[in-house]
């Protein structure tokens, strides 16, 4: 099945990821997506940082479901698998840096991959 065109792709998701007020936020997320995968960094008290990886697949249109795995390379127990929506997890990569290098998922993913509810998505 082909990828469809960036501007089909912006037509599908900008009704779940805040309409077009966010469009170059969305289009990053877009481009994000068809990477299946980024590096980051969690920032911790005291200046220290957890470095993760997240993984995805299956993503393609805005309710699919999205079949993904959080680790953390240097912790190698600790691997989260976990499916969302895919238009969920655009919403997320929206708020990833513009500029690239190593950074982080917005506090509303973290308390979501905590607390597990769909009431915490929002941040505080």
């Amino acid at each position: 099945m082909p990828i469809p065109s960036e501007a089909a792709q912006l037509a599908l998701f900008a009704p779940y990821c805040g309409g077009l007020s966010r469009q170059a936020d969305l289009q990053r997320a877009l481009r994000l997506l068809a990477q299946r995968s980024l590096k980051g960094e969690r920032p911790l008290q005291g200046g220290r940082v957890h470095r993760f990886t997240l993984r995805w697949q299956g993503a393609r249109s805005p309710l699919e479901l999205c079949s993904c795995q959080l680790c953390f390379p240097d912790i190698q127990a600790l691997t989260y698998t976990f499916d969302v929506s895919t238009h969920q997890l655009v919403d997320w990569l929206m708020d990833w840096p513009e500029f690239g290098g190593q950074g982080d998922l917005p506090n509303r993913f973290w308390k979501w991959l905590l607390l597990g509810s769909e009431e915490s998505v929002g941040d505080a």
